[in-house]
């Protein structure tokens, strides 16, 4: 379960500085195997087939990733399993040992029944691959590459973020009410998102990076084979953050040179008038450069006596 969250870029865990195996981290069974420690689904059908032919139940894997909805042998919504806290840290639980609630929002899933099973479809596909995992990089350039494909980039490579949250909100706004994306789907969450998709460090939760990738390619094998031809082709990031922002950067620090070469008595007074973007963003962002650059005039103070 691990691999799945390398493969989509954003594991939920800290590896550290340390290069030691995620499995020798002290991480808890329940981070590794569900990414979270409050994700317990089940499949009401799944446990009394187990229960009639071995008198016990199992956990499966396909059932606690973040895209999982339907049971994929038998098509029913899952349960959300809530098991005791007393006993969660004492023994393992068994499926049913645990308390079975009906999903929030029942309504809503069922009405979009298609939907949750092309996510559900999703993450069984992330799961059962079995190619090496692409870097970050690639996985944000493909985002990136499919945001453009979709116009909600500008010609700048920014984000169109009134776009962006309208089709969002029409795409998943029936999962709004479940209790695994209430929060990602919020407008506090989704405006984090949009954070960490302009910042090129920016991590992205599991959640927002299944959603995005359903929405911009629809299948697991159409992401990869972007995230290959990204791979293949390095050299030319279009959509490149990092890139991106130093273009931005020279183009503002440059203005400054120019203004400097052409004034006489070069001022930040008279630079505002000249240029008052560039000023404003390189007092924002390259505060430092700006300081050494072009220092604030300090008039000095007339000795009002000698003694």
């Amino acid at each position: 379960m691990a691999l799945f969250f390398e493969r989509i870029g954003c594991p939920p865990w800290r590896k550290g500085s340390r290069p030691d195996p995620i499995d020798h981290a002290g991480y808890g069974l329940a981070t590794l195997s569900n990414g979270s420690t409050g994700r317990w689904r089940i499949c009401q059908r799944c446990m009394k087939n187990d229960l009639a032919s071995h008198a016990t139940s199992i956990w499966r894997r396909a059932h606690h990733l973040p895209t999982s909805f339907v049971c994929p042998i038998h098509g029913s919504l899952l349960t959300i399993a809530m098991p005791s806290h007393l006993e969660l840290g004492k023994r393992f639980v068994l499926p049913e040992q645990t308390i079975g609630l009906t999903a929030i929002g029942g309504k809503e899933l069922t009405s979009n029944q298609m939907d949750l099973v092309r996510l559900t479809t999703l993450g069984i596909d992330v799961l059962e691959d079995r190619h090496p995992p692409a870097t970050t990089g690639t996985n944000r350039s493909a985002l990136f590459s499919g945001l453009a494909n979709r116009g909600l980039l500008t010609a700048t490579g920014k984000l169109r973020r009134v776009q962006f949250v309208e089709e969002i909100n029409h795409r998943y706004g029936f999962l709004a009410r479940h209790p695994d994306y209430a929060a990602a789907l919020s407008s506090k969450g989704i405006d984090i998102l949009q954070r960490n998709l302009l910042h090129p460090e920016g991590p992205l939760s599991a959640v927002h990076n299944l959603l995005l990738i359903d929405w911009l390619f629809g299948t697991w094998e159409a992401f990869q084979q972007r995230c290959m031809w990204e791979t293949t082709m390095n050299d030319f990031t279009p959509f490149d953050g990092t890139l991106q922002q130093n273009a931005i950067r020279d183009h503002h620090r440059q203005t400054c040179l120019d203004f400097i070469s052409a004034e006489s008595v070069a001022t930040r007074s008279r630079f505002f008038r000249a240029a008052p973007t560039s000023l404003r963003w390189l007092l924002r962002y390259d505060e430092d450069w700006f300081n050494s650059c072009l220092p604030i005039m300090r008039k000095r103070r007339a000795q009002s006596k000698l003694f």
